[in-house]
């Protein structure tokens, strides 16, 4: 049963040789506090920014929406959530900073190409960098004309003199802000582009939204002869977005970006903005309603069902060595397996903290996010319930094609039957979301058991 209000997390440590910030200096660099769960801290970058102003008003955007809530439940307490700080990945000749809204609808990252810095060590690694109001501040001061260093890990963090003051943080992450990174991933690999229009226009669009979104009905993006424009009558070529304010923090990125591009899934589940800067990159993704964090999605259910001794899956994961793009083709092709096979491995990893999807490439890169993620049926209660049910021998499998199952429940049987090439269920959690947010646990344990049964069963 779910028990509302109760926010569940996992206490870590985390150990910062000093907080971060903008040190003085004749050309000031933004030194970053990195922590380590095994103790030590990565040098992963030492360099500078080619765009300071610029990369410290993208990291800024990320700042504001890890701060951000859009949506207090009606029924709780608007409690306070501590910030989870965001994550910074070096690998590929990348640095990408990423993070999600408090409330889990929006999750932002930007990505600095090789053309955004200039430095000689370019370390690979994943870490949580200290995010605080006072770096927010300094961010705000730095001018093009001081230029910006920036250095990530245990070789850049003198602040004062050379002294070297410990801080540790203890930081409260919640499950569901990490499901939510998790699942992001599953929608961001099920977009495709939609819109684009050249920064300017854009930034025409962006001021004749709404100031603010109070009504409950959604906007549809559509491309007109004048540019980009909004209805309220869905459009099968547009993309849905709900709550404009989440759009805002982009607004004072457009006079500088090169363009703007929008990816959707094709049932308008969640939507992608991406700004281009040319070396720099910042992607925005939004889920369907504020109220629909990513974390309570399950989009990528069946495939972690499926995955327990998958060869195809150790095999794939033998070949993450950091890279930037993962190219399902190319591996396929090297690995000497089917690319659904691959697309099917990527998009565990992706659901696992070990691959991060880039919607502007098209393509998997890998990093492994800073948490423990050993605990995966914790982040994901129903795939735990439908492995429950296998346990306990609550399935049978009726009939296979088209496939009928029945399971028995908490005093109640349930029916999964194939309709159309649709599974559905007579559960209340189908009933409510008719497969929108991923399979309920009746439906994923009733295809677990298909797909064990013989294939001569009836």
């Amino acid at each position: 049963m779910l028990q509302t209000g109760v926010v569940t997390s996992h206490a870590h440590a985390y150990r910062y040789l000093a907080p971060s910030a903008v040190g003085p200096s004749a050309q000031p660099r933004l030194q970053l506090a990195t922590s380590d769960l095994q103790g030590a801290h990565p040098h992963f970058f030492e360099g500078s920014l080619r765009a300071p102003r610029l990369s410290a008003e993208l990291l800024s955007a990320v700042h504001l929406i890890v701060g951000s809530r859009f949506f207090v439940p009606a029924n709780t307490l608007a409690r306070i959530v501590a910030l989870a700080d965001p994550v910074v990945t070096s690998g590929g000749g990348r640095l990408r900073f990423e993070g999600f809204s408090s409330c889990c609808s929006a999750y932002i990252r930007v990505d600095m190409l090789p053309g955004a810095y200039e430095g000689d060590v370019v370390g690979k690694g994943t870490t949580n960098v200290d995010f605080n109001a006072p770096m927010r501040a300094a961010l705000a001061g730095v001018r093009d004309a001081d230029g910006l260093g920036l250095s990530i890990g245990q070789d850049a963090l003198r602040l004062r003199s050379g002294s070297a003051d410990i801080v540790e943080k203890k930081v409260a992450l919640p499950l569901r802000w990490l499901r939510g990174m998790l699942e992001v991933q599953s929608y961001q690999a099920s977009m495709r582009k939609k819109l684009e229009a050249r920064g300017i226009e854009a930034l025409r669009f962006f001021r004749s939204l709404p100031r603010a979104s109070t009504s409950k009905t959604p906007l549809w993006v559509v491309a007109g002869a004048g540019g980009l424009r909004t209805t309220t009558r869905a459009e099968p070529l547009g993309v849905r977005i709900a709550d404009t304010s989440r759009l805002r923090v982009l607004e004072p990125l457009l006079p500088k970006a090169l363009s703007l591009a929008v990816y959707a899934d094709d049932a308008q589940q969640a939507s992608a903005w991406v700004l281009d800067f040319g070396s720099m990159r910042l992607t925005l993704a939004l889920s369907a309603e504020v109220w629909r964090g990513f974390s309570g999605e399950g989009q990528a259910l069946r495939a972690l069902m499926q995955a327990g001794d998958n060869v195809a899956l150790a095999r794939v994961r033998a070949q993450l060595q950091w890279q930037a793009q993962l190219d399902c083709v190319a591996l396929a092709h090297e690995l000497g397996l089917d690319k659904s096979q691959v697309d099917d491995a990527l998009r565990v990893l992706g659901v696992s903290g070990l691959a991060g999807y880039d919607v502007a490439e098209g393509s998997y890169f890998h990093r492994v996010l800073p948490f423990d993620l050993a605990l995966a049926d914790d982040m994901h209660p129903r795939l735990a319930g439908a492995r429950a049910l296998i346990d306990t021998g609550a399935v049978r499998l009726v009939r296979r094609a088209p496939m009928e199952a029945s399971v028995q429940g908490a005093g109640v049987l349930h029916r999964v039957r194939e309709v159309d090439g649709e599974l559905l269920c007579t559960c209340p959690w189908f009933g409510k979301h008719q497969g929108a947010r991923g399979p309920c646990k009746h439906v994923l344990a009733a295809e677990a058991i298909q797909s064990m049964s013989p294939q001569g069963a009836p």
